[in-house]
């Protein structure tokens, strides 16, 4: 399992280094699709963990496959029209553990079918609106508090009678097989504030998230699939809101972005603190896609059922931005007719 994970890895590296280099050219990838608002995959080490575990190795090979994207045609238009995005996302989080046996354990998976809408503003600014909806899971059998019984088993539901508001779920959670699973559906609104060069590239801009997420029992809101477990709903919740906030800038050749996160899941247990903060530079020194980036972060765990965990990290990481900068096409200027 280690060395398929490893081999993985790196894989990853090469494959996001090779494509970044292909795309040196600001005005000449035009094969690349655009997703304004995306997950960010990143290869990682650092420092700081919860108590139970130590982290060696994290990443998030975030891929997006395009159905249908024209979102960087109509950017380039002379006139205001919308560009849309469908596809499909798939968003593993994977963690080597330092541990003598299952380095890997309880891995996320997130899968989403997706859509976006892009629009570009009289003044050239962005404005871009996603829906998500999916499944999101760690693969596992066993009940999330015991080792010994499976899941949705009548022995592991008489578990959650014992549990109350004053229950540590951090030191009960079973970490090397316990079941997370739900289906979620998430909103998210973008603005994007752009000031441009002489040659149209945009040099800064001042980027605003807002999300809203849902995690619901029927997949796509129909199927009776991959949904949740109604005790561990009631531990995890239902909702999550989320505010992100990106300056992106260049110094001389290099281009380089600054962000801040923020995560709230207000109906979680009582033992769960609910939020998360992300606080992370990030440095593209040859301002293509491909990016170096250092992160702090504190609050609840993002890594499936272990945001009952609640710790800081600090990490360096490999990244890759599904949203460079490219050259946009101005607005057409309406030039008055002379009076006759």
């Amino acid at each position: 399992m280690q060395n398929n994970l490893q081999f993985t890895l790196v894989l990853f590296v090469l494959l996001i280094t090779n494509i970044s280099q292909a795309q040196n050219n600001r005005s000449s990838n035009g094969f690349k699709d655009y997703f304004p608002i995306a997950e960010r995959p990143f290869l990682a080490a650092g420092t700081g963990n919860n108590p139970y575990e130590k982290i060696l190795l994290e990443a998030k090979p975030v891929v997006y496959y395009s159905i249908y994207n024209d979102i960087r045609d109509a950017l380039n238009r002379d006139t205001i029209v919308a560009g849309d995005a469908i596809y499909l996302s798939i968003q593993p989080h994977l963690r080597i553990y330092d541990e003598n046996s299952k380095p890997v354990k309880t891995p996320s998976y997130k899968a989403f079918i997706g859509w976006q809408s892009i629009i570009k503003t009289k003044n050239n600014n962005f404005l871009t609106a996603a829906i998500e909806t999916g499944h999101y899971s760690n693969g596992q059998s066993k009940s999330a508090f015991s080792e010994e019984f499976e899941d949705n088993s009548d022995e592991s539901s008489a578990l959650y009678d014992d549990i109350t508001d004053d229950t540590d779920l951090a030191v009960l959670l079973n970490r090397s097989s316990g079941n997370f699973s739900t289906n979620l559906t998430r909103v998210s609104l973008n603005y994007r504030i752009n000031t441009f060069d002489e040659s149209n590239y945009p040099l800064r801009s001042h980027s605003f998230t807002l999300a809203y997420q849902l995690y619901h029992n029927r997949f796509l809101g129909a199927f009776q699939f991959g949904g949740y477990n109604p005790e561990d709903i009631d531990i995890y919740g239902r909702h999550q809101i989320e505010s992100w906030y990106e300056f992106t800038a260049h110094f001389k050749k290099m281009r380089y972005s600054l962000s801040q996160r923020v995560f709230l899941h207000p109906d979680v247990h009582p033992s769960a603190v609910i939020y998360r903060s992300e606080t992370s530079a990030t440095l593209y020194p040859w301002d293509t896609d491909l990016g170096f980036m250092a992160r702090f972060n504190f609050g609840y765990d993002d890594y499936n059922y272990r945001f009952v965990d609640n710790y800081p990290r600090f990490s360096i990481s490999l990244t890759w931005d599904w949203f460079t900068p490219f050259v946009v096409k101005p607005r057409k200027l309406q030039v008055p007719k002379e009076r006759e």
